[in-house]
């Protein structure tokens, strides 16, 4: 498993990049083998990753990765078990690859059939990509839900990561509160599933995206589930 995070400005502020590596770094116990952060040239933009290093041991596979002469930015967990057969498809179209990994594979996916290549992926991911061109965020969730993606929507920003407790780690303005009245209502009726039972989650205005689900955010910040 690696880890994952996203800071996303929806208005005027700024990525703070102290702050993005606060947020990655409260996932580091998921990716032991390395980290990375990536911030857009405007700063609206930052990406975070923590790495566990299985299918490509080598730094060409590191994240957050480029792709398309910097026009394409991820950050992925998971693990597209065809990838090998994507590839070959991919590289009779004429693309060609630096790294032997999943994750330059999804980029010339995204890249050749946009948000379809969904359809070609036998496997289980949580990832972003930043379209640099298009100026939009695509962020994608697997069919069964095995990878976690959590969000938080505030005024200014909205936050993604693999796990809530990250939510923690964030500018304190903009850190969720517990929501005790949810948490003992779903200890009551779900016992065994607890908040896992809805998109709701026990932090105020954090979300769990649903499984087959995707978010876009276009150049207008315009949110779309």
């Amino acid at each position: 498993m690696c880890g994952i995070v996203g800071i996303i400005s929806l208005g005027n502020s700024l990525v703070n990049e102290e702050e993005l590596k606060n947020f990655k770094n409260s996932l580091s116990h998921r990716g032991p083998d390395g980290s990375g952060t990536y911030i857009s040239d405007n700063k609206k933009i930052g990406f975070g990753h923590t790495r566990l290093s299985i299918l490509d041991l080598s730094n060409n596979s590191n994240q957050p990765m480029s792709y398309d002469s910097e026009r394409y930015y991820i950050t992925y967990n998971g693990e597209i078990y065809n990838f090998k057969e994507i590839k070959s498809e991919l590289i009779n179209l004429g693309y060609k690859f630096k790294s032997t990994g999943d994750t330059e594979v999804i980029l010339a996916s995204f890249k050749e059939w946009g948000e379809k290549c969904q359809y070609k992926f036998n496997g289980m991911w949580a990832f972003a990509i930043w379209d640099n061109k298009k100026k939009e965020i695509f962020i994608s969730r697997d069919r069964f839900g095995v990878k976690p993606f959590f969000f938080l929507k505030s005024n200014n920003f909205l936050y993604f990561a693999s796990e809530l407790k990250s939510f923690m780690f964030i500018d304190k303005k903009e850190k969720p509160k517990f929501d005790y009245a949810y948490m003992a209502y779903q200890t009551q009726k779900f016992p065994n599933n607890a908040y896992l039972t809805s998109e709701r989650t026990f932090l105020k205005n954090t979300k769990e995206l649903p499984p087959g689900y995707q978010i876009i955010i276009n150049e207008d910040k315009n949110i779309k589930i």
